[in-house]
């Protein structure tokens, strides 16, 4: 590897669970690269008791957190600071992705706070709505996949290039 790296474009999305305080936990972290190609998919242990799995949106299964294949938050996070450190992350709606993560990163592409998308609806628009009127795929027909949402997030993001 040379001095100079190009920058690479990584999508993220999480699914969550819900804690007894109302709060979002992640449960699942997916990653795609540019070419759609996953680079990251792990289920993460929770950091509190599950009092919702929110199965019919997440996907997340009861019992899920008991797995052999479960990470915790903290070696998740790692892995993800190594991945996006001077690279540029695309997204839909991140903040609550950052948050659930306990993670901040500069350099991000987020579909939900681009401008002529929310002048197009008048607020911020769904990945579903993007999905439907960007790439003319249908999406979130029963549980959401954060592999799926990643993928549609990345491609797009390289419709626009904002």
């Amino acid at each position: 590897m040379g001095l100079f790296q190009s920058v690479q474009l990584y999508a993220l999305d999480c699914e969550m669970v819900q804690n007894y305080q109302n709060r979002s936990m992640v449960a699942r972290v997916s990653v795609v690269n540019e070419n759609l190609q996953v680079v990251m998919d792990c289920l993460v242990r929770p950091t509190s008791p599950i009092v919702d799995y929110r199965t019919w949106v997440s996907g997340i299964q009861p019992g899920y957190e008991d797995g052999p294949n479960v990470k915790d938050l903290s070696s998740v996070k790692n892995q993800l600071l190594s991945l996006l450190s001077g690279n540029i992350l695309v997204g839909h709606d991140l903040l609550h992705d950052f948050t659930a993560l306990g993670l901040q990163h500069d350099d991000v592409r987020d579909l939900a706070t681009y401008t002529p998308f929310i002048q197009k609806y008048g607020h911020k628009p769904s990945l579903k709505a993007l999905a439907r009127d960007e790439l003319g795929v249908s999406i979130h027909l029963g549980e959401h996949d954060s592999v799926e949402d990643a993928k549609i997030a990345m491609e797009i993001y390289k419709k626009y290039r904002f």
